[in-house]
């Protein structure tokens, strides 16, 4: 009797439970899965032109793309890049250092199932050699300078023919003057009527024309200056030289004029009525500002920004170019990453981090995006000239 008893409170319950929940039924398959959503569409993407692997913030417009940045993901030929902000219609994204023509882009959403529609787009590299400089039959170049036309001029050591050499912006070599007295240069600076001044760390500076073989433009006495490093010219065609505890002036009549200088100058620009160098100071890396007056008269040297205390106390400074927004450039001896961006605001931070590679040993800014740099040989490249898209121009030059 119990036995029949507990059957038919099982059975009343299990008739409760099918009839009376029947407005109510359990969860079922399709209740579990998530309602269909629309998927991202990508409408443009800016510049339109293209960008620079690695570098460029791409502006992705569109719709349908999550106001949580960490919702989205772009996809450069399938490879991830790097989502900086996001709204519903618009993604900043920085690409991966994927190269091509027609890079495939597209864009997926977290829980959307479907990916956006594919843009094809170009992402260009962001550094190109532009010759390939083999030291066993094209050699070794040095020192670099740009004329007006875009051709790049290089001090080139090699077994047969050394001298200065000229890389066309199409990437043909030729002899442009033969060697003299030097092994090499360590700066070429372009001057009016297409000569080239050179210094090679001796007293006096070189001239070299076309088919000519250097002479000597100027030389001075242990008085006036030390070795000469680096070259420049400003508004007036008065050409400054950096040296070893000295700047030196030469107008254009060939009067030279020293000024005594704390610290041994590596390199040299004219920006803004000013010179800035870059020079070894009481055992620090100083970025020095030089305000000039006049041909045969100096302003009281300023440290502009002092890199061993701020950035590194190791790091050693090459050489400096100078964009027209003020940002200044200096090439290091670091072997990663080795180009620093100082800001007018003296912020800084490293050029292109993961692009380059070697060590710097010259800089020189083209006539419109391009700074040229000669790479220094290491273990995994050889000693080279390598172009680099900046997009953005360089600092006016007067020289050329």
């Amino acid at each position: 009797m119990i036995k029949l008893y507990k059957y038919l409170n099982i059975t009343f319950l299990a008739v409760f439970l099918v009839t009376g929940c029947n407005e109510d039924p359990n969860p079922g398959l399709d209740d579990l899965i998530s309602p269909p959503t629309t998927p991202p569409s990508i409408s443009t993407i800016e510049p339109s032109s293209g960008g620079l692997a690695g570098i460029t913030v791409l502006t992705i417009n569109g719709s349908n793309f999550s106001s949580d940045q960490s919702k989205n993901a772009v996809f450069f030929n399938g490879v991830k890049g790097e989502v900086l902000s996001a709204t519903s219609t618009q993604l900043k994204v920085r690409p991966p250092n994927v190269i091509s023509d027609s890079v495939q882009v597209k864009v997926s959403v977290f829980k959307v199932e479907d990916f956006s529609n594919i843009v094809f787009y170009k992402l260009a590299p962001a550094v190109v050699e532009i010759f390939n400089f083999d030291p066993a039959n094209s050699g070794t170049p040095y020192g670099i300078t740009v004329d007006a036309n875009e051709n790049v001029y290089t001090s080139v050591a090699r077994q047969i023919d050394p001298g200065i050499y000229k890389v066309d912006p199409q990437g043909t070599l030729s002899r442009w003057a033969p060697k003299g007295a030097e092994s090499f240069f360590h700066s070429l600076t372009m001057g009016p009527s297409s000569t080239i001044y050179a210094t090679r760390r001796v007293r006096g500076i070189i001239q070299v024309l076309e088919n000519t073989t250097p002479a000597t433009y100027v030389s001075y006495a242990a008085g006036v200056g030390g070795a000469a490093a680096d070259t420049d010219f400003d508004q007036d065609l008065n050409l400054w030289a950096g040296a070893n505890g000295n700047i030196i002036s030469v107008t254009p009549a060939k009067v030279v004029q020293g000024f005594p200088f704390d610290g041994n100058i590596n390199a040299i620009k004219i920006f803004n009525g000013a010179i800035y160098a870059v020079a070894a100071s009481n055992g620090q890396q100083i970025l020095w500002k030089v305000p000039i007056i006049s041909a045969d008269n100096i302003g009281t040297p300023e440290v502009y920004f002092n890199f061993t205390s701020e950035v590194d106390s190791v790091i050693k400074l090459n050489d400096i170019s100078i964009a027209a927004d003020g940002d200044i450039y200096i090439g290091t001896d670091a072997k990663e990453d080795p180009i620093y961006v100082i800001h007018p605001d003296k912020s800084f931070e490293k050029l292109y981090p993961g692009i380059i590679k070697s060590t710097v040993n010259s800089l020189c800014w083209g006539t419109g995006n391009y700074l040229y740099m000669t790479r220094n040989l290491s273990n995994d490249f050889t000693q080279t000239i390598i172009r680099i898209d900046m997009e953005k121009p360089g600092a006016p030059y007067f020289g050329r």
